[in-house]
């Protein structure tokens, strides 16, 4: 008989473990403001104090300053664009005539005013970011074992959207389960109102389930040599959760969601073959993952033809040339400034040309974030987004070509599989926005913390925060498994002996 002692989450852990499901669970809005987005920023503020006084009691802070630093310049662009300015310096900036204009009606003396053209905008702007910082930070104060259960219940909060999805759909536009007034009422769209950024969290976790299911393969290996079943148990589970994923994306009819999927399939792909457990040719754990990924392929494929005549009817196909256009041009006349973070409803509203508004809608968003932020921060967005794609850059060819430090395997692929969720929510941001919502900016930090190394005091607070919450477990190990009995204590556990891992884990005691 074995007995193991499975250590407890800590505080600490599960109350970054609730944010992030808060987030999945109730951040699913396209616009700030509502009730369930104060609950996650009024939540968010203890855990993101715990995490900045735990990053400054570090002794180095070396690994990470460059994150701090980053994540304090996007917290000033929205802060500075509220500071108020004399008249003498706001009404020199770019269209401001129609605010001179209507003091002038009044007939009242100019105050001093912002740079935002709508403060309570940028205010509500500003702590949306509460949230996804705290989580962020969080991470980086996690060590390897702790992301991996956070990916988890990540993965896991994602089986139960497909259902409450599948759901939706079974019970048409009338679903109780239809959580925002404002949403698609045919499509699923699980949490969230919209169902492209359904999607999004969808291939987000796809690549997640892959890296999961990529080590359950691998290990499956090794202990069937063994008659060690539980192995297959997880083979199973984690294939399973990826074919649900995949599958899932078929009731979004999102096109977006579908061709991002692909892209996330050729990504597993990617992770299957580059480990380099599995450097031997095409062994049978390559074929298991290329078999899996292909039925998945196949499945996307099949609801293609659900998504195609939407090309043909979509009203909002044609908005979007237009609404990019229109976009791209505010811009540039708001430029270096900008109109300050969450403006685009006002500024579109008042320069939209008669030919491209729409009867009984209006623009919410420019489904173009890179350029709905060049026009709300001005230069200093296209600055931070310039530095945040850098950066990615050089950490995703560092984490692909070598492994990560002081963690195993699976947590290799999950900062490699965080790479592809960070490359494809940029992708589809480019045609969308999905980071607009407080649910998917979650799941972009928690893929920003898995690219950071966790410094050696971080994994030490988060193991005695652990090692404090312990069970026995008792398990029998299978017969005849274990090493020679005739090997005393020393050559059992001597370093020159390399013991199949099982072996090693059957004698701990």
């Amino acid at each position: 008989m074995t007995r193991r002692w499975i250590p407890i989450p800590g505080p600490f852990v599960l109350a970054s473990a609730a944010l992030l499901v808060g987030c999945l669970l109730l951040g699913g809005g396209t616009r700030v403001g509502f009730l369930s987005d104060t609950l996650l920023q009024l939540f968010a503020i203890p855990l993101l104090l715990t995490c900045i006084w735990r990053l400054l009691d570090l002794p180095s802070v070396k690994h990470v300053r460059w994150v701090l630093a980053f994540s304090c310049a996007v917290a000033l662009v929205p802060v500075i664009q509220l500071i108020p300015l004399p008249p003498q310096l706001w009404t020199s900036l770019p269209n401001r005539e129609a605010s001179i204009a209507a003091f002038a009606l009044l007939g009242q003396e100019l105050p001093w005013m912002p740079i935002s053209v709508s403060p309570h905008a940028t205010w509500l702007s500003a702590l949306s970011l509460l949230p996804p910082t705290a989580i962020l930070f969080a991470t980086l104060l996690l060590g390897h074992y702790e992301r991996r259960l956070l990916s988890l219940v990540v993965l896991a909060v994602g089986i139960v959207s497909v259902f409450t999805g599948l759901t939706q759909v079974a019970q048409g536009p009338q679903s109780p389960l239809r959580f925002f007034e404002i949403t698609n009422l045919s499509e699923a769209v699980g949490f969230f109102a919209n169902r492209n950024h359904f999607a999004s969290l969808l291939y987000a976790l796809s690549l997640l389930a892959a890296a999961w299911a990529l080590e359950a393969a691998i290990e499956y290996e090794t202990a069937r040599k063994q008659h060690d079943t539980g192995w297959m148990v997880a083979v199973v589970a984690s294939f399973t959760v990826l074919v649900v994923l995949v599958a899932a994306q078929a009731m979004t009819r999102s096109r977006a969601g579908l061709g991002l999927t692909m892209v996330a399939l050729l990504g597993a792909f990617a992770l299957a073959f580059s480990d380099r457990r599995n450097m031997s040719g095409f062994t049978p754990t390559k074929l298991f993952v290329g078999a899996i990924a292909l039925a998945a392929m196949l499945a996307v494929q099949y609801a293609l033809y659900k998504v195609l005549d939407r090309f043909a009817e979509d009203p909002l196909e044609d908005a979007r040339l237009a609404l990019a256009r229109n976009t791209f041009a505010l811009a540039k006349a708001f430029m270096p400034f900008g109109s300050g973070m969450g403006t685009f409803v006002p500024v579109y509203a008042n320069f939209e040309k008669p030919q491209d508004a729409h009867v009984d809608s209006f623009a919410n968003h420019a489904h173009n974030d890179v350029l709905e932020l060049c026009l709300e921060a001005g230069a200093a967005g296209i600055a931070l987004m310039a530095i945040f794609l850098g950066w990615v850059v050089v950490t995703s060819v560092r984490i692909w070509r070598h492994n990560v430090a002081g963690g195993g395997s699976i947590d290799w692929s999950l900062s490699r599989a965080a790479t592809l969720v960070i490359g494809l929510l940029s992708a589809h941001s480019f045609v969308d926005y999905p980071l607009r919502t407080s649910a998917m900016m979650a799941i972009l930090a928690f893929a920003c913390g898995l690219l950071i190394e966790p410094s050696t005091q971080a994994k030490r607070t988060t193991s005695e925060d652990t090692s404090a919450h312990r069970v026995p477990v008792t398990i029998s190990p299978l017969p005849n498994i274990g090493p020679p009995a005739s090997l005393n204590t020393g050559e059992r556990w001597g370093n020159n002996v390399n013991w199949p891992k099982a072996w090693r884990d059957s004698g701990s005691t």
